[in-house]
């Protein structure tokens, strides 16, 4: 079983919280930091399960903060998304407006004021 620094397991317990799999998390700690840990350690991060019943506090905190900004991400997106549709929108409406008026200026249907 590896010895894991705080940033190893600080980084362990976002995965987690982010509703990733110990397997996945297992493997980006192979990645990113080089080293091996079983699924089964991961677990260990992981307050919802038996294995973490018995976390640091402080990671528990961790991992509930975590888990609450990963599940409010998409409603911030959404939001910023929907502001940039509508101004995407309104944006593309002038201008078929504006092509429209000039379309009918051109052909006299409108008289200019």
């Amino acid at each position: 079983m590896a010895r894991l620094k705080k940033s190893e397991k600080v980084f362990i317990v976002r995965s987690l919280a982010q509703f990733m799999t110990p397997t996945e998390v297992a493997r980006d700690i192979k990645e990113k930091f080089g080293i091996d840990v079983t699924p089964q350690q991961v677990e260990y991060y992981d307050p919802t399960k038996v294995a973490g019943a018995n976390l640091a506090q402080e990671l528990v905190d961790l991992f509930n903060e975590a888990r609450k900004e990963y599940i409010a991400q998409p409603l911030k997106m959404s939001i910023l998304f929907q502001h940039h549709l509508m101004v995407m929108v309104d944006h593309q409406h002038l201008r078929v407006l504006t092509r429209k008026l000039s379309e009918a200026f051109k052909s006299s249907c409108l008289v200019r004021p």
